[in-house]
C-alpha cells in the first residue's frame, strides 16, 4: 500500500511539473508572438518598455508622407523657412521636396522670384540662393538607400570661411542668433544639439573649429553626403541665417559702407562674445585690468616695415605693454582671450580687426590704411566701434607720403599685381593719388594699393593715437563710464497709463472743462525714472487735428479750446528721463 501511495504522488507531481513547465513554454510562446507582432506592424505599446525601444522603421518610411514647409517674411532677402522632410539627392545635387497626402506649403509665394530664401546672411547674393526641385511622394521608391537625419538641423552657406571678418560677421553671429530664435526653450535659450549642415562645398578651412563650438553634433559638410545614400533627408530643418545681426555690406551693388537699417546691438554682440568665451574656456574679465595694447602683425603682405620701431613707440608713449599677435603665432581662441583684456588694439586695415568685437568697453581700436586708400569709403570695423553701447573709441590712420609705401605690381592679380593690365591702365594706376569708390570685388586699383607695404611715420601716428585715448577718456568721464548709446539699446519702456477717468467740470466764472486723471504705469516702479512726464492728446470727435499737452503730473482740468456739449477723444502717454516714450493707453471718449 505504501509503495502504490508513493508511486501515485510521484505521478501527480510529474503531472503538475509537466503541467506548470508547459504552461511557460506557452506563456514564452505567446510573448515571443506577441513581440514579433509588434516589431512587424509597429504597433506600439503604451508601457515603460515599449516606450524605451521604439519599433525601426527602413530610414525611407520616414519621408513617406511627404515633406512640408512653413515660411516666413515677404521674399529670400528676409525669410526663413521651417522644413519637414527636406531631402537632398547627391546625384543632382538639389534638394528634393516630395509632395504627399501630408504636404503643407506656407509662405512660398514668390518662389522663383530670385528665390525662396538667401543661404547665407549677405542678402541677395546671386551664388547663395536656395531652391528645391519638386517630386511626387511616389518617386520615392526610386531611391533605394535613403539616409535619415532626426533632430534639428540648420542648414545654410559659408560666405568666405577664411576670411575671420566673413566668418565672424556673416556666419558665426547669425548662425548664433538663427539657433537662439529657433532653438529657445524653457530650459535653455540656446540648444547646442542642433546640427550643422553646410552647404557650399568648400573645404572646411582652418577655422572649423569656431563653426563647431556651436553644436554639439558633428558638423555635416555637403561634400560627405554622396557617401551616405542616394538620399539624404532632414527629418526637422531650417534654411538660411537671421540677417538681424549684420552691420556692412560689402559692395556688390553700390560701393561698400554700413548696411541701412542696422539692428544689431552692444547687447547683441556681448551676448555672442560671452558665449563664444564660455565655449573656448576664456574666463571673464574686467575693464579695470586693461592694461596693454595688441598690434596685429602681418607676415605674409600688407606690411608695417617698421613694425619694431611702431611697436617702441607706443610702449614709451603711453607706458603700456605691447603684445604682438599674429596668425602665425597665435590661434584664434588665443588672441581672443587676449584681446578680452586689452586696452588698444593697432592694426593695418585686415580681418583681424573684427576681433574688435572682444575688447572691454573703453577700449581703443586704431586702423591704420596704405597710401591712396581712403578710410571714410572702407569702414567694417569703424562701424562695429560705433554700434550702439559697444563704448569703443575708434580711430583711423592713413600713410599720405608716396614715398613710405611699398608696392609690389608684379604679384598675382588677387594679392594687388597689376603686370596683367596694359601699360595705359598700369600707368594711371600708379599715378592715382586715391583709388576711386568702386564695387566689389576685383577692381585692380584697390587690390593694389590694399596690398602695398607701409612705412609707418611714426609722429603723425602717434598723434592719432593719443587723441583717440583723450577721446576715449573723455568719454569714460563725461557720461559716468557709461556711453549715452547705452540708453538707446538698454531701454525698458513704460506701460500705457492706467484708471483713466474723465468729467466734464464748469468753473465758477461759467468755462467748461475736462478733468482728467490717471494712474503711472504699473511697471514704472521698475525702470529708473529720475523724471516722468505725461504726454496727453485731445480731440474734438470727427476733428483731424488736435492739442498735445505735456505734464509732470496725473490729474489737470483742461479749459483751452473745451467747448460745452461737445465729445471729445483723449490719449495719454508716459515719458520718461525726456527719451524714453511709452504707448498711448486706449483712447477715451469724454463729453462735456
Amino acid at each position: 500500500m505504501v509503495a502504490m501511495w508513493i508511486m501515485d504522488m510521484m505521478l501527480k507531481v510529474t503531472w503538475v511539473m509537466t503541467t506548470v513547465g508547459f504552461a511557460v513554454l506557452l506563456s514564452d510562446y505567446l510573448r515571443l508572438q506577441r513581440q514579433q507582432c509588434t516589431e512587424t506592424t509597429g504597433v506600439q505599446n503604451t508601457g515603460k518598455q515599449a516606450a524605451e525601444r521604439p519599433p525601426k522603421l527602413p530610414d525611407g518610411d520616414y519621408v513617406q508622407h511627404g515633406s512640408s514647409v512653413w515660411c516666413w517674411g515677404h521674399n529670400n532677402t528676409d525669410r526663413m523657412c521651417k522644413f519637414s522632410n527636406l531631402c537632398f539627392s547627391p546625384q543632382h545635387q538639389q534638394f528634393v521636396f516630395f509632395h504627399g497626402e501630408q504636404t503643407v506649403t506656407h509662405g512660398i509665394h514668390n518662389r522663383f522670384h530670385p528665390a525662396l530664401v538667401d543661404m547665407t546672411s549677405i542678402p541677395d547674393h546671386n551664388t547663395q540662393y536656395f531652391q528645391y526641385v519638386d517630386l511626387p511622394i511616389s518617386a520615392l521608391q526610386d531611391f533605394k538607400k535613403v539616409k535619415i537625419y532626426q533632430g534639428t538641423s540648420l542648414i545654410f552657406n559659408r560666405f568666405n570661411p577664411d576670411n575671420l571678418m566673413h566668418v565672424f560677421h556673416d556666419d558665426l553671429l547669425p548662425i548664433y542668433f538663427t539657433l537662439r530664435q529657433i532653438t529657445a526653450s524653457d530650459v535653455d535659450p540656446f540648444n547646442l544639439n542642433s546640427r550643422l549642415v553646410i552647404m557650399e562645398g568648400w573645404r572646411p578651412g582652418e577655422f572649423v573649429d569656431l563653426y563647431q563650438m556651436l553644436s554639439t553634433e558633428d558638423l555635416v559638410f555637403k561634400q560627405e553626403l554622396g557617401n551616405l545614400g542616394e538620399l539624404v533627408c532632414f527629418s526637422n530643418a531650417y534654411v538660411g541665417l537671421s540677417k538681424a545681426t549684420t552691420w556692412y555690406q560689402y559692395g556688390f551693388k553700390v560701393p561698400q559702407g554700413p548696411k541701412d537699417n542696422i539692428a544689431v546691438t552692444a547687447r547683441d554682440i556681448r551676448q555672442f562674445t560671452d558665449f563664444v568665451c564660455t565655449r573656448l574656456g576664456i574666463e571673464e574679465t574686467g575693464v579695470s585690468e586693461s592694461k596693454y595694447i595688441v598690434l596685429f602683425s602681418r607676415r605674409l603682405n600688407r606690411l608695417i616695415v617698421n613694425e619694431v620701431d611702431l611697436t617702441i613707440a607706443l610702449a614709451s608713449e603711453f607706458n603700456m605693454r605691447v603684445v604682438t599677435l599674429s596668425m602665425e603665432s597665435h590661434t584664434v581662441p588665443q588672441q581672443i582671450a587676449i584681446i578680452r583684456k586689452a586696452s588698444m588694439v593697432v592694426g593695418m586695415h585686415g580681418s583681424f580687426l573684427t576681433l574688435a568685437m572682444f575688447l572691454p568697453p573703453g577700449a581703443v581700436v586704431v586702423e591704420l590704411f596704405p597710401y591712396a586708400v581712403n578710410p571714410e569709403h572702407y569702414v567694417p570695423y569703424r562701424t562695429l566701434a560705433n554700434l550702439p553701447g559697444m563704448r569703443l573709441t575708434y580711430a583711423a590712420w592713413r600713410n599720405i607720403e608716396p614715398q613710405n609705401t611699398i608696392t609690389h605690381p608684379d604679384n598675382p592679380w588677387d594679392l594687388g599685381g597689376i603686370a596683367h593690365l596694359n601699360p595705359a591702365e598700369q600707368d594711371a594706376i600708379l599715378r592715382s593719388t586715391e583709388v576711386p569708390r568702386h564695387l566689389c570685388c576685383r577692381n585692380p586699383e584697390w587690390l593694389f594699393r590694399i596690398y602695398q607695404d607701409t612705412v609707418v611715420d611714426i609722429p603723425s601716428f602717434l598723434k592719432t593715437v593719443r587723441k583717440a585715448v583723450t577721446d576715449a577718456e573723455a568719454n569714460k568721464q563725461g557720461n559716468g563710464g557709461t556711453s549715452s548709446s547705452d540708453d538707446d539699446y538698454k531701454k525698458i519702456y513704460p506701460g500705457p497709463p492706467v484708471d483713466f477717468s474723465c468729467q466734464s467740470v464748469q468753473s465758477s466764472d461759467g468755462l467748461v472743462g475736462l478733468q482728467l486723471s490717471w494712474q503711472p504705469p504699473w511697471n514704472l516702479p521698475y525702470l529708473d525714472a529720475k523724471d516722468t512726464k505725461y504726454e496727453v492728446w485731445i480731440q474734438e470727435q470727427g476733428e483731424v487735428s488736435y492739442m498735445p499737452w505735456i505734464l509732470p503730473f496725473t490729474s489737470h482740468v483742461f479749459s483751452e479750446g473745451i467747448e460745452a456739449e461737445h465729445d471729445y477723444n483723449v490719449w495719454v502717454r508716459c515719458i520718461v528721463n525726456d527719451t524714453v516714450v511709452g504707448p498711448f493707453a486706449d483712447a477715451v471718449q469724454c463729453s462735456t
